[in-house]
């Protein structure tokens, strides 16, 4: 197991859909980064039972949690509840980067 990272590592592109990776993964967690190219988007869809944040590390997102959307940067985070539906659309003109957690580990 990964004691430290740099999440730049873990940065990549997908022109299929979008670019996702697991930094971390034990029985309790999954730490991971999705990364979307300008206009890319992850379709709302719902975890059942699993807790997920995303943390903007680079680029411009529009994000929807159940019912709000809203437009988030670097630095922002963005918690998604359990059962809650949620997506993510880039709406910059750059590669959107987020780290993501989920807890517990989706597995």
């Amino acid at each position: 197991m990964q004691l430290f990272a740099d999440y730049r590592d873990f940065v990549g592109t997908n022109l299929e859909r979008f670019f996702k990776t697991t930094i971390v993964q034990t029985p309790r967690m999954l730490v991971g980064t999705d990364c979307l190219e300008p206009g890319q988007q992850q379709p709302t869809h719902q975890h059942a039972g699993r807790d997920k944040l995303y943390l903007v590390m680079e680029g411009q997102g529009r994000f929807t949690i159940g019912v709000e959307t809203r437009d988030c940067g670097p630095g922002e985070l963005i918690f998604a509840p359990a059962d809650q539906p949620h997506g993510v659309l880039n709406i910059g003109n750059e590669r959107l980067v987020m780290v993501i957690v989920m807890a517990p580990e989706p597995g």
